[in-house]
């Protein structure tokens, strides 16, 4: 076989490129972001003000999926009997305690073990500069008040824009979505 037929077999039987991402966009407070097709987009029941984006897929009647929320300002301020977002301090807004997260009973709960923060600083929320914060937290037990799972929960904001953005599931895909934004 001479070079140029082996060159175009070779070139005649390699594979098709991968068909690129489907995607689709969120927009939210003046932002448009845009994500993997596959992510799940539910407006909050309590207010049009916050939205919760789910990352994966986790079954139509499991209520804690891995994912992220969308804060506007109405929210942010506490209405009702949700409490204000305050930047010292981890978003929170309930004025209960939280069910853990990565559980499906109702025998664990979440706290924040620290008032200061594990990271404070900035970070793109596209051509914006977030406040960020990352906030340890863990899990624990009702009964005993042993802990049994520890996270981490990210928060960017933009306080002239009033938009949070929380992610208590540390997705990897977030940070470059986030910087990606368009306003």
């Amino acid at each position: 076989m001479t070079v140029a037929a082996a060159l175009t077999t070779l070139l005649t039987s390699a594979p098709a490129a991968p068909a690129a991402a489907q995607t689709k966009t969120i927009t939210f407070g003046g932002m448009t972001l845009t994500v993997p097709d596959g992510w799940i987009v539910r407006r909050l029941s309590v207010s049009q003000d916050w939205l919760t984006v789910t990352t994966e897929e986790c079954g139509k009647n499991k209520v804690n999926c891995s994912g992220f929320e969308l804060v506007g300002a109405k929210m942010i301020k506490g209405p009702g009997d949700m409490k204000e977002y305050l930047t010292d301090q981890p978003f929170e807004p309930g004025t209960g305690v939280s069910t853990c997260r990565f559980r499906s009973d109702t025998d664990h709960g979440e706290r924040f073990p620290s008032d200061k923060p594990l990271v404070n600083g900035f970070r793109p929320l596209g051509a914006r500069k977030a406040q960020y914060r990352e906030w340890a937290a863990e899990c624990y037990s009702f009964k005993t008040g042993k802990t049994v799972k520890r996270f981490t929960q990210r928060e960017w904001y933009l306080p002239k824009s009033k938009v949070l953005v929380v992610d208590g599931w540390n997705n990897p895909e977030l940070a470059g979505v986030l910087a990606r934004a368009r306003w």
